[in-house]
């Protein structure tokens, strides 16, 4: 089973979702990782992959807005229609759960089925979100 992780590029968000790249494959999953920047102006195929997850910071707490280049990404993305996904934002002091329901509109709009969702942090909640990830494969 493959797995893409489209994540934005903030150095903290690439290294979470490096070591969750790590702990996937260490089980066998061919996980690829995909930025804005190496996307540059070509369309993403998700077509071979059976699970989509989208990694993501935010600003602004009281209506939080994902940055602009994960809006482009997202809308970039082709054949996203009835994957399973997973939106994951980076945890700040205040709305990371609104910040979360507006990564998950983005991606429910692309026809991606959210099946998990959270927020990025330390190794230990890594490593759950490795396990969860695991059984939706």
């Amino acid at each position: 089973m493959r797995v893409l992780f489209m994540h934005a590029d903030d150095e903290k968000i690439q290294k979470s979702a490096r070591a969750l790249q790590k702990a996937l494959e260490q089980d066998g999953v061919k996980v690829d990782l995909i930025s804005p920047k190496e996307a540059a102006s070509s369309p993403v195929s998700a077509a071979p992959y059976g699970l989509v997850c989208v990694f993501s910071g935010y600003k602004g707490w009281w209506k939080p807005q994902l940055p602009v280049e994960m809006d482009g990404l997202l809308k970039k993305a082709m054949r996203l229609e009835g994957k399973k996904g997973g939106a994951f934002v980076r945890p700040g002091l205040l709305g990371s759960t609104k910040a979360l329901r507006v990564l998950m509109g983005y991606m429910e709009r692309q026809g991606v089925i959210v099946e998990d969702f959270g927020t990025i942090g330390g190794e230990q909640e890594l490593a759950s979100i490795a396990k969860r990830l695991k059984r939706l494969l």
